[in-house]
């Protein structure tokens, strides 16, 4: 399991690595709450915003993945 994670981390870092990954990465940011508070008095409206916010810090801790994962999987090495 451990292995599957390091190259789903490594597809993470392949996909957001690029020039147009990083400009989606920094979208979904100003769209998430990333620095911001998700609070609304509307609690339906609180819980929709902070399940943004969840799936993007998903996506920033599988970008803090070990890079080592990374260099395997492009070199095709972290196959089984």
């Amino acid at each position: 399991m451990h292995h599957e994670g390091e190259l789903l981390a490594a597809c993470y870092h392949e996909v957001f690595g690029g020039q147009a990954g990083r400009s989606v990465l920094e979208d979904l940011q100003a769209r998430a709450f990333h620095r911001d508070s998700s609070f609304s008095p509307d609690p339906q409206r609180a819980a929709f915003n902070e399940g943004r916010r969840s799936l993007l810090l998903h996506v920033l801790r599988m970008l803090d993945g070990p890079p080592s994962a990374r260099a395997r999987a492009q070199q095709g090495l972290g196959e089984a």
